[in-house]
């Protein structure tokens, strides 16, 4: 990032806290005096910001305040704090049933973020850090989420030119054969990405469900390919769906 960029960004950020802290919305003459600066700096980055939706004016006292896309941040946050501490137990649990790495990931523009992971205390183990991004076409945990949007949004997302990216020489590469693959996921309740996102990994996934059935994460087992034979596949499946269902469970009961 270059010099400019950095410091617009350090001053658009320290508008967002001076917001936040005051509790109130602020007029264009007091975020200047507060932090020093220029006002036709502060109106500027206001105006930058105001179409990103992270501040927003009020049309009658045309002050400013934190506008919809802060707040969707600190309910996306809020909501990952809650998925961590519900489900972190039964992670547990099932990171010593099946003694490889498991997952719980979150869906985001179009592809799945991970936001914990357990890993196997195997020499060999999958390690893939929080935070980590894989497309969610050939992501087990991806086509969970994907299992629950309708055909025509999977085209809509994956009808396009140059949608996909071949990762390994088993990567899903048509909006057709995902489709295929998406029907029987929801057959099945579980996922599979055997080689799809990484070679010689292998990830079985099951989906975690809020009150209104609405699919709000995924968690997987991830294993080298070498470790996982027919009846492991067979078995990592069905602890997985139970590890989904109770989750489920536990979070329609809080």
């Amino acid at each position: 990032m270059n010099k400019y960029l950095a410091t617009s960004l350090d001053k658009a950020l320290s508008i967002i806290e001076l917001v936040l802290d005051q509790g109130r919305d602020l007029s264009i003459t007091e975020i200047s005096e507060k932090l020093a600066m220029g006002k036709g700096t502060v109106h500027r980055i206001l105006s930058t910001m105001k179409e990103h939706r992270f501040i927003q004016q009020d049309g009658r006292t045309k002050l400013y305040g934190l506008g919809v896309r802060t707040l969707e941040i600190g309910a996306a946050h809020k909501r990952e704090v809650f998925l961590r501490k519900a489900i972190i137990p039964f992670m547990q649990d099932l990171h010593e049933r099946c003694g490889e790495t498991v997952n719980l990931a979150v869906w985001e523009y179009n592809e799945i973020r991970y936001i914990h992971r357990l890993e196997s205390e195997e020499m060999l183990r999958i390690s893939t850090p929080a935070g980590a991004r894989f497309a969610g076409y050939c992501a087990a945990t991806g086509k969970i989420f994907l299992s629950y949007l309708s055909n025509e949004d999977i085209r809509q997302i994956y009808g396009r030119k140059n949608a996909f990216k071949k990762y390994t020489k088993r990567t899903i590469d048509s909006v057709d054969a995902l489709i295929a693959e998406i029907e029987k996921v929801r057959v099945k309740g579980v996922a599979v990405d055997d080689e799809e996102a990484l070679s010689g990994v292998y990830c079985v996934a099951a989906p975690l469900l809020n009150p209104k059935g609405e699919c709000v994460a995924a968690i997987s087992i991830s294993a080298p390919k070498n470790r996982v034979s027919a009846s492991v596949c067979a078995t990592f499946a069905k602890l997985v769906a139970e590890t989904g269902r109770e989750i489920t469970s536990s979070m329609r009961e809080q």
